[in-house]
């Protein structure tokens, strides 16, 4: 097997602290209590009656700059991983991590603004007012804001193809831990729950709203443990 390149188990860590603070802005969002009528990002009675807690923006803006600061340590390690004779692919992951480090932190910050502008809004300009105001904003803005999404996908996708065609020095097997698989598993939850006729539930929130950096937190923990083992047995 070739050797793990120096510092990798280092930087996993860092990528997961990394994770772990973007994942504090999530819960900043999404861990708020949920009713009946609550839908997609903005669209929540704890937004909606002023309810929201104002510290809430500057945690999420804080904890997203350091997030995002140690975010090129989930890059190197996204591209280290990938053995080096498969350029066109450590390109592609570079591509998508360099978008990723340059545009997620302010997508992040842009998404708790709106959510804190609702808040703030609601009570002077009414509901149905602030509503349309606020998803006329986003559709203004989120094309804009896709071009952070595409960086992920693509670090993302090339990340989880290159381990299930044995072009990283992971065995096939760390797949299972890979974060678009734990994604789309915490993404899918509230949907099936609701097909299964239960209640809204603040969990179901954080669940979706929390599944990106949630399975990047396990992805960078899994490849920690593994680099340890590697170490071990050397």
């Amino acid at each position: 097997m070739t050797s793990l390149p120096k510092n990798y188990r280092r930087d996993c860590l860092l990528g997961a602290l990394s994770a772990l603070l973007m994942l504090v802005g999530d819960l900043c969002l999404s861990l708020i209590p949920a009713s009946p009528g609550d839908s997609g990002l903005f669209l929540r009675e704890a937004y909606l009656n002023g309810s929201y807690p104002t510290w809430r923006l500057p945690l999420l803006l804080g904890t997203g700059l350091m997030g995002m600061a140690l975010g090129v340590f989930t890059v190197r390690v996204s591209i280290q991983q990938i053995l080096p004779q498969y350029r066109k692919t450590r390109r592609a992951a570079g591509i998508g991590g360099a978008v990723y480090l340059a545009s997620a932190g302010v997508l992040h910050f842009w998404i708790g603004s709106l959510a804190d502008w609702t808040s703030r809004l609601a009570p002077l300009m009414g509901r149905e007012e602030t509503v349309r105001l606020i998803q006329a904003q986003y559709a203004r803005l989120m094309p804009a804001m896709s071009f952070s999404y595409a960086g992920m996908i693509l670090m993302m996708l090339t990340g989880v193809w290159a381990v299930l065609t044995r072009k990283t020095l992971l065995p096939r097997w760390m797949a299972l831990f890979h974060l678009v698989l734990w994604q789309i598993l915490f993404a899918l939850i509230p949907d099936l729950r609701q097909a299964l006729g239960a209640e809204v539930s603040t969990w179901d929130f954080v669940l979706s709203q929390c599944s990106g950096n949630a399975g990047l937190l396990i992805w960078m923990l899994a490849n920690a443990c593994w680099a340890r083992r590697q170490d071990a047995s050397a």
